[in-house]
């Protein structure tokens, strides 16, 4: 089995082309979920797109062999969606201006990210060991946001300070949803890149996994105080241990391999520590832990507690203990209703990104307060907007991604799996459905399904 990644391209402009590619996304990883960044989020897509364009035929075209089918299913399952955000404007729009306004902007943008997110995953291909590049970038819009922390923390004199309405992430969920994607890939880049690396490099690379990660957690606990971010990070630090003791496993059951036992090992350890670490300290500061369990129990009954439909109005049902987190019971509450009550009744979805749970709700309950605009869930306000289809599509190129980087022979394994995996828990405890985490999630779709083309016949 030949790999396209053994075969070198043979002009330097490739070179180039890779390198700018892989710079335009890291820039734009950084500022995709910032305030204000609109304009230029505009240009470098503007920019990226012809070149990522160009990029992809030089490489096709020097690259004769042929990608297995499967290879495409995760670029088909993305070109199906959009044909399907189409054909649902043409013929089942209920608010045909709302849908015309976003296809000529978000999903327009859209169609961009995806064209860049392929060419830069394709240029990675050919330059893993700058993978950590698109880390980086992410990694610079934390320190801007610490650098907006610090003094405001040293000010107050302290460090829990809460008010990240001032910063430069619009509402945590965002950093959330930027600092998830970038554990997840310097986790990922770190698996797959470490074993091939020398001692200086290694240590390198583990220095800025282990700084880069530890940023984003403290802002979990001390600038965001967010339950989700902590979960997100822990089941992912959870799943990379699994990889990491299979490694041991397998080396035990065939030749055992030292060298392999003391390093997945020692990440096991690494992944523990530092997860029981900032969870702890979250658990100790956050008091809605303690009560998750009953309050889901609680929501879910969307028949017997129907406060969810205005909340401000009806007041919370209180679980038997007496201890409630109000913010759990709403995303549990609101999710469970648009996927048994919205979703049946609207298999095809309304049409529009923006706020169509909230459409939905005011229109079956006219006394729910006209307040309530998300179930807090993606895939859940991904659906509603555009139906069943949209969810096979969506979710079923990362499921087929995740399924693909099982059995990929190419220089990337760990990368695509995590990040996949990555993207679909934040994407279902998030409100991140419209405008530029659409951007995002369709980014990285493509970005990550480029990073299986190695497999050839």
């Amino acid at each position: 089995m030949a790999t396209l990644i053994n075969r070198p391209f043979n002009k330097d402009i490739n070179s180039w082309l890779s390198i700018a590619l892989i710079l335009i996304s890291s820039v734009l990883l950084g500022i995709w979920a910032l305030k204000g960044t609109i304009a230029l989020r505009n240009i470098l897509l503007g920019i990226g797109t012809p070149i990522s364009l160009y990029y992809c035929y030089l490489y096709f075209k020097l690259n004769k062999e042929k990608i297995p089918l499967k290879n495409y299913i995760p670029i088909m399952m993305l070109g199906s969606m959009f044909c399907w955000v189409l054909f649902h404007y043409f013929f089942f729009s209920r608010f045909p201006d709302i849908q015309l306004h976003e296809l000529k902007s978000t999903w327009l943008r859209t169609l961009l990210a995806v064209i860049v997110g392929f060419g830069a995953g394709l240029a990675i291909l050919r330059r893993p060991n700058v993978v950590n590049l698109l880390w980086f970038g992410i990694f610079m819009s934390f320190v801007y946001l610490f650098y907006q922390y610090i003094p405001l923390a040293i000010s107050t004199n302290n460090i829990h300070y809460r008010g990240y309405e001032q910063f430069i992430y619009p509402g945590k969920i965002n950093g959330v949803l930027a600092g998830t994607l970038m554990i997840a890939g310097l986790l990922g880049t770190l698996l797959d890149r470490y074993p091939s690396l020398n001692l200086k490099t290694k240590i390198a690379m583990f220095l800025f996994w282990l700084i880069g990660t530890c940023t984003a957690l403290y802002a979990y606990v001390y600038i965001f105080d967010t339950r989700n971010g902590i979960g997100l990070a822990v089941l992912i630090f959870a799943l990379a241990s699994l990889m990491c003791s299979l490694q041991i496993i397998f080396s035990l059951l065939n030749k055992p391999n030292l060298k392999i036992i003391l390093k997945n090992g020692f990440f096991i350890l690494t992944f523990i520590g530092i997860a029981g670490l900032f969870g702890w300290q979250q658990f100790k500061l956050n008091q809605g832990w303690s009560s998750t369990i009953e309050d889901v129990k609680v929501a879910i009954q969307i028949e017997k507690y129907p406060n969810w439909q205005n909340p401000r109005k009806l007041g919370y049902p209180l679980p038997p203990s007496g201890g409630f987190a109000a913010n759990a019971y709403e995303r549990v509450a609101w999710a469970t209703s648009g996927i048994t009550i919205f979703i049946p009744e609207n298999p095809f979805g309304v049409g529009i990104l923006s706020k169509p749970f909230g459409v939905l709700l005011n229109a079956k309950y006219p006394n729910s307060g006209n307040y309530i605009v998300s179930t807090h869930s993606a895939w859940v306000e991904l659906t509603l907007a555009f139906g069943i289809p949209a969810l096979i599509f969506t979710l079923g190129a990362l499921l087929s991604i995740l399924f693909l980087s099982i059995a990929t022979k190419g220089s990337l394994k760990y990368l695509p799996s995590i990040l996949s995996i990555a993207v679909i828990l934040v994407y279902t405890v998030g409100e991140i459905s419209s405008q530029h985490s659409i951007e995002i999630l369709y980014f990285w779709i493509a970005f990550i399904g480029a990073c299986l083309f190695t497999s050839v016949k």
